[in-house]
């Protein structure tokens, strides 16, 4: 019976100290939520084939086939929200798995002329591009300095609802208003550095990120009547790749 209780107090210390060491090694977030985070971003891209349809739309009576617009889409602005889902904290390094979702949107105004061109008349479209979109991320990374982590490289794997919205008017009076969304879902990924600044160690951070984001949407099309833009038989497309990534975002942590 001694030996049996001599037993069970050797496995209960055994237990308690790897707990200990493991909590040590670890740190927090091992398993379950770890965190929420928020914060401000920008993505830039190419949309080649949006830009040439404004530029019609600006120059309706140029003789040029595809004139250039003044105005170009080329960089969305928004905020950014998402979970830390799982974030293991080794004494050497750390990995991360999130998932977010991403509010982006570009808008301008055009001021042309419409109508005989012995007579025509003012229109002003607001042209206003969203692309938002939603995904999951994977970062690996180690500890500089005692307030400060490199995230070595982060990758995205994002879906993309991007929706397009023209406003007419002419005189003031709105007139009339067409969206354009895609025919099927938009995948795309990034790849990026950052670091992170530990402001209070395992509860708020902030962190900073710049990654490169590989996209292409081949057209948008009217969910009044179909019409695609860029128009068929283009050589354009809608987005013809993506570019530059940025963001900074608070991290909150909820230490396990």
């Amino acid at each position: 019976m001694r030996q049996s209780r001599i037993k069970y107090l050797l496995i209960i210390l055994a237990i308690v100290t790897f707990s200990k060491v493991n909590a040590q090694t670890c740190g927090f977030g091992c398993l379950g939520l770890s965190g929420v985070y928020g914060g401000y971003s920008l993505q830039q891209y190419e949309a080649d084939g949006l830009n040439q349809y404004l530029g019609m739309l600006a120059n309706p009576f140029s003789s040029v086939a595809y004139p250039e617009s003044e105005i170009q889409f080329k960089e969305g602005r928004g905020f950014k929200v998402g979970i830390n889902l799982i974030r293991a904290d080794y004494s050497n390094f750390f990995f991360t798995f999130k998932g977010y979702y991403q509010f982006l949107s570009e808008q301008h105004t055009i001021e042309t002329y419409l109508g005989p061109p012995q007579n025509p008349h003012p229109v002003v479209y607001d042209i206003k591009l969203d692309m938002n979109n939603w995904g999951i991320g994977l970062d690996f990374g180690i500890p500089l300095f005692s307030v400060i982590d490199w995230k070595i490289i982060e990758s995205e794997l994002k879906i993309f609802s991007p929706k397009l919205t023209i406003d007419a008017s002419e005189n003031t009076i709105f007139q009339n208003s067409g969206t354009y969304t895609p025919d099927k879902v938009k995948m795309g990924f990034s790849v990026g550095s950052g670091l992170i600044f530990n402001i209070v160690e395992d509860y708020i951070s902030l962190e900073a990120t710049g990654m490169y984001t590989f996209m292409e949407i081949d057209n948008l099309t009217s969910d009044l009547d179909g019409t695609p833009i860029p128009a068929e038989g283009s050589d354009t497309k809608f987005i013809s790749k993506g570019g530059l990534q940025a963001f900074i975002q608070l991290n909150v942590g909820i230490p396990f």
